[in-house]
């Protein structure tokens, strides 16, 4: 009975399958009388074969064999056969073979639904293990197999596109076009009219024209209104996208080409005429030395196959199978499968064929792209092939590594522990400005090859793992991979027929990246030894090479030498069959500290120097004054129209912050990194920042920047400019110091410029910092008790990843310390320094999502009193500062706290009840769950030989020994306390006590100034003290709370002791402080937009 109720998938004999039981299968046959039944072990194997039914390779396996029980084993173990030939397979078999249809997404479960995920590891692990065949047979099968299973279970997350609906005219619209036409024909019979009927039909006209004004300006309210909900509602949906359109896509386009056009493209670009013959080594190679370390060649490591999945992107795009690294990730029993094939694909080095096959993304290169060379290829891979061959590339790279093969003073690419980008940019720009301050001569080169990735021959990637003695078990496996490696590209309109590559290699590929950057080693292993590079005073040799990839930089000293070196890399790449492009190369010449005109050719063709085109190397631009002055402005008015362009998005005020500190911010980190930027010229670009920024959250422009962007009493979710400026040069001057090339960390590069602020003396200032604070050790802060303070970090005992995010963080205290000092000389936005007892508050960016500006407008102002008070009015207009209620002087704090008649109209009263009832919610919500708990005596907890006792965690509460919690809040009626307690006029806000165990608390609720909190708690203190004695003496254990919430919803310190000691802990605890706070900022607000009106409540 239970396996018949038990949901499982279940197919019919007629192809019908659902995860369903039994019952759900037997209704379907007997509604459409399939008859049919279906076991436990068919029903696996029949729903892989449904998948694969109506595939042209299905109806080649059954032709061949007509047992259905056999029905998979021989075409697979053919297709082995098929790809062990070298010789081409046939057109007809790779039309057939064409399986790339663009698949819908599957919905997989999000990463925290740990039971849903459970339970596909389960039904894929059992389905999985039921396939029959060899390993690759079982390969080729499994991710049609596990997307199969997603889409039945979860469906697709692509949504069809809708043809838009036609819009029908409104009833206004109507009107307009009634009353333009009404016009037209009034000024012809006014051009007919006498004089007489010229005055009625002016009147007439001044009518329409009335009426028409207000219809046309209904209608533009209305459309504007209707954009701001789609601006609104495109912003929801997808945030990051949304921004990212905001600014101008320097490439874009749309692919204008037929399918024949591409495939022909594609025919002829990836061919390799010589792919047969070897090409060996170039002439005049150096020898490789010995070989200290060997590579590993055992088969993958499940730790290896965990780390390589664990670091992926769940995000990332699926290959032809649409099989996501979601899977792998949360379904361990799956990935543990996979690795057991991986196993024996390591020892048969063999590649399955569902690896070798790419379906391609166009990304364009151009602005205007429309041509199918004006576009980049992205090759999606399946997932399974890109995880094994990432364990093959960490092994060799770690090979690469500690045998010193790859030189990594001029190769950086494909290496890690280098930022590549960042030495490479920084040492160049520093050459070229040593040589020019010093007077002396320098000739830059930046080559251009011409499609490098597509071009380089497998061939030269055979003779670089030859030269580097890679072990012929990693060339195997390479070579059976980029032996059929194909691939189909899919537009909009339609997709490719697979077109095999026979040169290149495919960005997307795990292993591709690397075997380029051997394959580039070799060429410039056969060309940097005929010249030398510039020699420093510091008694450094730099490489007269420096490459990344395939973007390649020459630097010598004289002429003849670059021209000697230009050519010999010439004749090397021309030997690799790839050649250098001069239209696109560009050349820089400084002789005497000046940059003169000199030509450098290939092969006849002359390169151009920088004065006709500035050129942009590693993210870099170099122009012909060799100066950042440009770029400087560029940073400038990329930052004004970026915030010109968010603040005409039709966007709220809170959701333009999030575009700016996300979308913004990022695109100016990179030119602010490399660039040479002053710091006064940042903080130019701050202060125009700071005024969209108080724009849109409706603040006064009197509103320091302290208040912005201060970690203070309230913190907001923006961060500064200049703040992230110093930041991001920090991190520049620890990479160039800290980087283990040591021509980069001996040269040390300089990445800023001006005299105001240097990055080299602020991280000695820092790193002198975090030693003394090391010194010190940790010092306590409040009144949490000894060792209540977490522990800081050792500087000593830290890494270099470790040691730069410590100074980093060492800046943006230093920072946030100069704001302060700032705070102290504002007499009015700097009260809060005063508050004592208060805990800060921390807007994030959900509350800030969720937040009315109004509330987030009245935040701000109150906490920093520039809201417009009569009293502040006074200051900026020179208005009357009375009090339209009790004609005091109305400051912030008399309209909040101190006016008499608001006090006597009963609207603080009403505030302080509206807080009172959270903090009673959250006490009621411990009271109940105590009182709840059964009283039951704990067992003595077995220890085992070797293993120590687990400490039990101590409660800060004392109320858990009692069940018989009871509460009174003075809310609604007029609070008596227990006789039984003690006889007293006195009204506490809330008396919980406990009969068994004679405790009683006494809690008094105010919601004063924040500045008076500490005053508040001492005077509520003094007026319960006889109260608590009188308690005692009729044998009590009584305690005094008062507690404090500001009235501008700044909490006390007080309440998180209250909570603490009745056991509120955790999400409760946060809870109720956070609706403390909210209440009592909300019930304040309306108190600020009540303030000149004289009735309340029932008056």
């Amino acid at each position: 009975m239970r396996q018949q109720l038990e949901k499982k998938v279940q197919v019919c004999s007629c192809g019908w399958q659902k995860i369903t039981t039994v019952r759900g299968l037997k209704i379907h046959q007997g509604k459409k009388g399939c008859g049919g039944k279906v076991g436990q072990g068919n029903r696996i194997e029949q729903y892989f074969l449904r998948s694969l039914r109506s595939k042209s390779a299905e109806v080649q396996r059954q032709v061949e064999n007509h047992s259905s029980q056999d029905i998979r084993n021989p075409v697979l173990e053919e297709r082995e056969e098929v790809r062990g030939t070298e010789g081409e397979r046939e057109p007809s078999q790779s039309k057939r073979e064409k399986a790339w249809e663009q698949k819908a997404r599957v919905s997989w479960p999000q990463a925290k639904d740990k039971m849903t995920w459970e339970s596909v590891d389960r039904d894929l692990a059992m389905v999985l293990e039921g396939l029959k065949g060899t390993a690759m047979a079982k390969l080729e099968r499994m991710g049609e197999v596990i997307y199969s299973y997603g889409l039945d279970r979860f469906g697709s997350s692509d949504r069809r596109k809708r043809e838009p609906a036609q819009q029908c005219q409104s009833r206004r619209k109507k009107d307009i076009r009634e009353l333009v036409l009404r016009r037209r024909q009034l000024r012809k019979q006014w051009k007919r009219a006498t004089i007489e009927e010229k005055e009625g039909i002016d009147a007439l006209q001044e009518e329409l024209r009335c009426r028409l004004a207000t219809l046309r300006r209904a209608e533009n309210l209305r459309r504007k209104r209707k954009e701001k909900e789609r601006v609104r509602t495109l912003f929801y949906k997808d945030p990051f996208k949304f921004t990212k359109g905001l600014f101008n896509q320097e490439k874009g386009g749309i692919l204008r080409t037929s399918k024949e056009e591409v495939e022909e493209y594609l025919r002829k670009t990836p061919s390799d005429p010589g792919r047969e013959g070897g090409l060996g080594f170039p002439p005049d190679m150096p020898p490789l030395g010995e070989i200290e370390s060997q590579m590993d060649v055992v088969p993958p490591r499940w730790k290896e196959v965990e780390a390589v999945v664990r670091k992926a992107k769940a995000s990332s795009a699926p290959g032809p199978n649409g099989v996501p690294y979601r899977v792998y990730k949360n379904a361990p029993g799956v990935l543990r499968f996979l690795w057991k094939l991986f196993k024996v694909v390591w020892h048969k080095q063999s590649i399955p064929t569902a690896w070798c096959r790419a379906g391609g993304v166009l990304i364009p290169k151009e602005k205007e792209s429309v041509r199918i060379d004006q576009f980049r290829t992205i090759s999606l891979l399946n997932v399974e092939g890109k995880i094994f061959f990432s364990i093959v590339a960490k092994r060799l790279v770690q090979y690469l590594e500690k045998n010193g093969l790859i030189d990594t003073t001029v190769q950086k690419a494909g290496i890690p522990g280098f930022a590549g980008c960042i030495e490479h940019t920084s040492v160049i720009w520093h050459q070229i400005q040593t040589a020019k301050q010093e007077g002396r001569e320098l000739h830059v080169v930046f080559l251009d090859l011409a499609n490098a990735f597509g071009s380089v021959p497998h061939s030269l990637i055979w003779s670089a793992c030859e030269y580097f003695r890679v072990p012929v078990e990693i060339v195997n496996i390479m070579k059976e991979y980029f032996k059929d490696i194909r691939l189909c590209i899919g537009t909009g309109e339609f997709v490719s027929d697979w077109q095999k590559l026979e040169v290149g290699i495919m960005a997307g590929c795990t292993i591709s990246p690397l075997a380029f950057t051997m394959a580039m080693e070799m060429v410039i292993r056969a060309s940097k030894w005929v010249v030398g590079g510039e020699r420093r005073r510091e008694g450094l040799r730099l490489p007269p090479i420096r490459a990344f990839m395939d973007d390649m930089t020459l630097l010598t000293t004289t002429v003849p030498c670059t021209k000697r070196l230009l050519e010999r890399i010439n004749t090397n790449l021309r030997w690799a069959r790839m050649r250098i492009k001069p239209s696109k190369s560009r050349s820089i010449s400084v002789t005497k500290g000046k940059v003169v005109e000199q030509k450098f050719t290939v092969e006849g063709e002359e390169i151009p120097s920088i004065r006709v085109r500035p050129v942009k190397s590693l993210g870099r631009w170099y122009n012909a004054d060799l100066s950042d002055r440009e770029q400087v402005e560029q940073l400038r008015k990329d930052v004004v129209e970026g915030l010109e362009k968010i603040d005409r998005s039709g966007l709220p005020g809170k959701l333009k912050l999030w575009c700016m500190q996300f979308g913004l911010f990022p695109r100016v980190m990179w030119p602010m990194s490399v660039y040479e930027v002053p710091l006064s010229k940042v903080e130019k670009l701050e202060r125009v920042v700071n005024s969209y920024v108080k724009k849109w959250l409706g603040v006064p422009r009197c509103l320091s920047s302290v208040a912005l962007y201060g970690k203070g009493i309230l913190q907001l979710p923006i961060n500064s400019l200049v703040e992230e400026f110093k930041c991001a040069k920090v991190r520049t001057e620890l990479l160039l110091t800290g980087s283990k090339d040591r021509i980069v960390s001996g040269l040390a590069p300089n990445p800023s410029k001006g005299k105001k602020w240097k990055p080299k003396v602020a991280v000695q200032e820092a790193e002198a910092a975090l030693r003394h604070g090391e010194i010190m050790g940790n010092v306590q802060i409040g009144r949490g008790g000894l060792g209540r303070t977490s522990g800081k970090p050792m500087w000593r005992k830290a890494d270099q990843k470790e040691k730069r995010r410590l100074v980093v963080e060492q800046i943006r205290r230093q920072e946030e310390a100069s704001r302060q000092v700032k705070a102290v000389s504002l007499a009015k936005q700097g009260q809060w320094l005063n508050w004592e007892g208060v805990e800060r508050k921390q807007v994030t960016w959900r509350d800030l999502w969720s937040m009315e500006s109004n509330r987030l407008k009245f935040l701000l102002g109150a906490t920093y009193d520039v809201l417009p008070s009569p009293d502040n009015l006074r200051i900026w207009t020179d208005g009357d500062p009375s009090c339209t209620l009790c004609s005091g002087v109305a400051t912030l704090r008399h309209i909040l706290s101190g006016c008499k008649v608001s006090l006597a109209q009963g609207r603080y009263t009403w505030r302080h009840n509206q807080v009172l009832k959270c903090l009673a919610a959250g006490i009621e919500m411990r009271r109940q769950q105590v009182n709840a708990e059964g009283s039951h005596k704990k067992g003595i907890q077995f220890v085992r030989e070797g293993e120590k006792s687990k400490r039990a965690v101590k409660s800060r509460s004392t109320t858990q020994e009692a069940k018989d919690w009871q509460m009174l809040v003075d809310v609604g009626g007029k609070l008596v306390v227990p006789q039984e307690i003690v006889t007293t006029n006195l009204r506490p806000d809330i008396v919980y006590w406990s009969t068994s165990q004679q405790v009683v608390y006494f809690i008094e609720l105010t919601v004063p100034w924040e500045s008076s909190l500490e005053e508040a708690y001492e005077r509520k203190k003094l007026k319960y003290e006889e109260l608590r004695l009188e308690a005692e003496q009729k044998g009590w254990k009584a305690r005094v709370f008062p507690v404090e919430v500001g009235c501008r919803g700044f909490v006390g310190r007080s309440v998180i002791s209250l909570l603490g000691e009745l056991g509120v802990g955790g999400k409760n605890l946060r809870k109720t402080v956070r609706e403390m706070s909210e209440e009592a900022a909300r019930t304040s607000n309306w108190i600020w937009m009540r303030r000149a009106v004289s009735a309340w409540g029932k008056q």
